[in-house]
């Protein structure tokens, strides 16, 4: 049998400043947005494990039950009369006043709550000495999701939401031989959306819930000192619109992802560790409003990423390593008609790692530092999911950290 209950607390409180882009020069107003968000939740799960073994068959059962409730209280004040500024030839401008306001900000009421809670059942097949395995497990969650005005706390009924759904879980496992593993896996999810953007006329309210199914197969390599990874996938989700007239983000369109992805790890040479992924996507739009954007590509989902990550150990300086990283992204849309883009980007990372030990072994001291973006490398890295902000890459960066283990 086994057990848990945990709760969390979080909160942000800060302001921010988006420039918006007016023309091809580059001049942009300077927005002002003030926010504080709350975050209270508590989870708890509950279940059973068990073993039991037939002529040829071993069966691995779990029946568990699990819960989430979270609250969020949330108020926010934004700036119209905004000064210019250009993004490449940036100066100091004043901090504009604001004029709109969302909500108590001195004590933000409730605007959102979520309750997930599921039954879980599962039962694993193996047989022939667990070459061949066999997953199957069925899963009943219900997720409620309400919103609340933040002006007045009341509950908008129209903004609530209700599902149940019952939802298999199926996978095989085969090993022809030690060292490989061939897989084939259906999964499905229920799931609270994502949280309006402030561009939306319900803004930071939940835009839902959202079910998911994903289909997997692939290969599993390890021969000691190298191993691997190999997958086909395909998911299935709901996709959030801001609707052209009413302004309302909610999660009326269909996306799907198909694609491979190839990780590769190891210490092919003592002391020389690699850890390389690359990722092939296909983000297809498979619903927008009107179905004019249908079969475009999603906003800010890159068709391609790879990063190959290395680590040294120095031979002449016991407990000293040199890491390395290349991060390269293919290029992404920024808007659901598909006519703008972002570059692609790559960029290199270095960094040495120490590990002292003190106390006579008992204890450790892991010095770190090094640099993100060695080159310096201007780039934007990512786009907001409806196309309205786009971020900034990291410029050089030095970082230093140190860390004892007790």
């Amino acid at each position: 049998m086994y057990a848990g209950a945990g709760g969390q607390h979080s909160q942000e409180i800060g302001t921010y400043s988006s420039p918006k882009v007016i023309n091809r020069k580059g001049d942009a107003t300077v927005s002002r947005l003030d926010t504080k968000l709350f975050i209270d939740s508590f989870s708890a799960m509950v279940g059973v494990r068990g073993q039991l073994a037939t002529a040829f068959i071993t069966h691995r059962l779990n029946m568990g039950y699990s819960a989430q409730n979270k609250r969020n209280r949330m108020a926010w004040r934004m700036s119209t009369n905004n000064p210019i500024t250009n993004i490449y030839h940036t100066r100091y401008v004043a901090m504009p006043d604001n004029t709109i306001f969302g909500g108590n900000y001195s004590d933000p009421l409730t605007t959102g709550r979520a309750f997930t809670q599921g039954w879980l059942l599962s039962d694993t097949l193996s047989a022939f000495d667990d070459k061949l395995q066999l997953l199957i497990a069925a899963r009943h969650q219900k997720v409620e999701v309400r919103n609340y005005n933040n002006e007045t706390g009341a509950e908008e009924r129209d903004a609530r939401y209700s599902k149940g759904h019952w939802m298999p879980t199926y996978g095989i496992v085969y090993k022809p031989w030690q060292q490989v593993a061939l897989y084939a896996n259906h999964t499905e999810a229920l799931q609270p959306g994502s949280i309006a953007p402030k561009n939306a006329s319900n803004y930071g309210q939940s835009t839902g819930i959202a079910y998911s199914q994903q289909n997997e197969i692939g290969m599993k390599m390890d021969f000691d000192r190298i191993g691997g990874t190999l997958a086909l996938f395909e998911i299935k989700k709901p996709s959030a619109l801001l609707d052209s007239v009413t302004k309302r983000y909610s999660l009326t369109g269909q996306q799907r992802n198909r694609g491979m992805e190839l990780n590769i790890f190891g210490e092919p040479v003592l002391g020389l560790r690699l850890n390389t992924s690359a990722t092939w996507l296909n983000p297809v739009l498979t619903k927008t409003q009107d179905r004019v954007n249908d079969g475009n590509d999603a906003i800010g989902v890159p068709r391609f990423y790879m990063v190959i990550g290395a680590e040294y150990d120095i031979e002449s300086i016991d407990g000293l390593t040199a890491i390395m990283r290349i991060n390269h992204s293919g290029s992404q849309y920024v808007n659901i008609e598909n006519s703008k883009k972002l570059a692609s980007y790559t960029t290199l990372d270095l960094a040495m790692r120490y590990n002292m030990q003190v106390n006579h072994n008992q204890n450790e001291i892991v010095w770190r530092v090094g640099i993100d973006n060695l080159t310096n490398e201007k780039y934007w890295s990512g786009v907001e999911d409806y196309g309205t902000y786009i971020f900034q890459g990291t410029p050089r960066t030095l970082k230093v950290s140190v860390s004892y283990d007790f």
